[in-house]
């Protein structure tokens, strides 16, 4: 009994000495050891067998699965019940793609593994955890913070507007500005402007814009003819401009037709004359029709401004581009059929509104109104064009009903001369400005506002007519007109009408 305590002793006392010097750093090899490859070692000789007789053998890979690991530590009973888990940094993925990365990292795998305490390892580098990992959770959370706000700037709309934006230039070239303040939905309007030299077309598609009879003409989106311009006798708008409204409305002004000043700029420029067309008097002329049938080809609505009823050359200018107007294209095979809406003959017309410019108090009375739509009808009683209920001064309370039928009611609208404010000289106005003053609004017409409100409320619910067969939206329309305008420019109908004129 005494021997067997003895040994006991000297074995514990041999148990304390080994500690003493595995703690102070002596004893070979297994005092350099650390806790990790003790940790190690002990899953070895667990694995080993019990008695743990078997040679040490250094690891060769540390990072195992989950499972493997669940499984070594269900076999391993007699292991050192204080030692701790083996901790591996990786991103918060799915179980697939984890275990995927696992598998190709293999080979690098025990830079990967730490213990929970903190530990760094010897220095052959040994068990030290590298940032990878770290690096690649910090790569996904940018990359998709980098798509969600790709996303949401996709889905934004573009800013508004302020000013238009040229669609063609003075040299008669197409522009891609205006697309990046479009948008790919469909639920949008075009509506454009046509008419001669000095009608007021920029005023109206201002009002149609946002702006105010009562603002100053600086404020106006498309700037009306300065003072200069009219001393000079030349046109403000110079080729196309483009605009559209947070309401998704296109607006579309066009340089004045039949124009004289356009034609002396040809003249004085000494431009290049297409070689079917002998004079510039004519080429004058087919590039207004040209404008008038690209118009009539991408627009719901035009407007047709004039300030004086009426010349005849005007009704005939469009009758001539509604001939000249290239054809809609033909539907593809894979087209639906619930998209075509258009006419039996297969071929597009648009909304065709006529704009009273400048009317007087006489134009406002209901048999003048009358007699316009009377020789209105008369004059385009054979055309394609759809220039019946559209508009109306009926609307609104803005004129009494007429006895006319809804069918043969031709879109009309009256805009009277906007009156100015009264100017001041040294800071005090003139009698006669300061008398006008005093008169009451009404001067035998509605309001200014009140027919702008209404006149923007009617061409606003325009019945949307698709312009081709397919349903467009607003940057494929943009690339619609960019063909268009080009088959115009191009058009054999065109140079054989130039050949006519001559």
């Amino acid at each position: 009994m005494s021997e067997h305590t003895g040994s006991q002793s000297s074995s514990h006392g041999g148990d304390r000495g080994r500690r003493r010097s595995r703690r102070r750093g002596g004893g070979g090899r297994e005092g350099r050891e650390t806790r990790p490859r003790s940790r190690e070692k002990d899953k070895d000789n667990s694995a080993s067998g019990p008695s743990g007789s078997g040679p040490i053998k250094a690891p060769i890979i540390l990072a195992k699965p989950h499972t493997e690991k669940n499984r070594d530590s269900s076999t391993s009973g007699s292991g050192s019940s204080d030692s701790k888990p083996i901790v591996l940094i990786k991103p918060r993925e799915d179980t697939s793609s984890a275990s995927s990365s696992q598998s190709t990292t293999s080979g690098t795998a025990a830079a990967q593994v730490a213990p929970s305490d903190g530990f760094h390892g010897d220095q052959s580098g040994r068990g030290q955890p590298t940032q990878q990992p770290t690096y690649q959770i910090q790569r996904n959370v940018s990359s998709v913070a980098a798509f969600s706000e790709s996303s949401q700037t996709r889905l934004a709309p573009p800013p508004e507007m302020t000013q238009p934006v040229k669609l063609v230039d003075d040299s008669l070239n197409w522009c891609d500005s205006g697309i990046e303040m479009l948008l790919d939905q469909t639920d949008f309007l075009v509506v454009g402007v046509v008419g001669m030299e000095g009608v007021g077309k920029s005023t109206i598609l201002s009002l149609l814009a946002g702006n105010h009879p009562e603002q100053s003409n600086r404020s106006f989106v498309f700037k009306p003819q300065t003072e200069e311009t009219l001393e000079t006798a030349g046109h403000q708008t110079v080729g196309v401009d483009l605009f559209v409204t947070s309401e998704r409305i296109i607006l579309i002004d066009t340089q004045p037709i039949l124009s004289a000043s356009v034609l002396d700029q040809l003249i004085h420029n000494d431009r290049k004359l297409p070689p079917e067309v002998g004079l510039a008097e004519n080429w004058a002329e087919v590039l207004s029709l040209q404008l008038a049938a690209f118009l009539m080809t991408v627009c719901h609505v035009v407007v047709v401004v004039q300030d004086w009823f009426t010349d005849i050359n005007l009704y005939r200018f469009l009758q001539t581009a509604e001939m000249l107007k290239p054809p809609t294209p033909a539907p593809s095979h894979d087209a639906p059929s619930s998209n075509v809406s258009l006419d039996t003959e297969g071929d597009y017309f648009p909304a065709v509104v006529f704009v009273q410019n400048r009317a007087t108090r006489e134009d406002f009375q209901p048999s003048r109104v009358q007699a316009m739509k009377t020789t209105v009808d008369r004059l385009l009683q054979h055309a394609s064009m759809r220039y019946k209920n559209s508009v109306s001064m009926s609307l609104n309370g803005l004129m009494p009903a007429q006895q006319k039928s809804p069918s043969r009611d031709v879109s009309l609208f009256l805009f009277p001369d906007f009156p100015h404010k009264p100017a001041k000289q040294n800071g005090k106005m003139d009698g006669v400005a300061s008398v006008l003053s005093l008169v009451p609004d009404y001067q035998g017409h509605p309001s200014p506002q009140a027919l702008t409100d209404s006149f923007r409320n009617q061409i606003f619910s325009v019945p949307r007519t698709p312009l081709t067969h397919h349903s467009l939206t607003e940057k494929n329309w943009f690339h619609y007109a960019a063909r268009t305008w080009e088959g115009v420019r191009k058009s054999n109908l065109m140079a054989e009408y130039s050949r006519l004129l001559t």
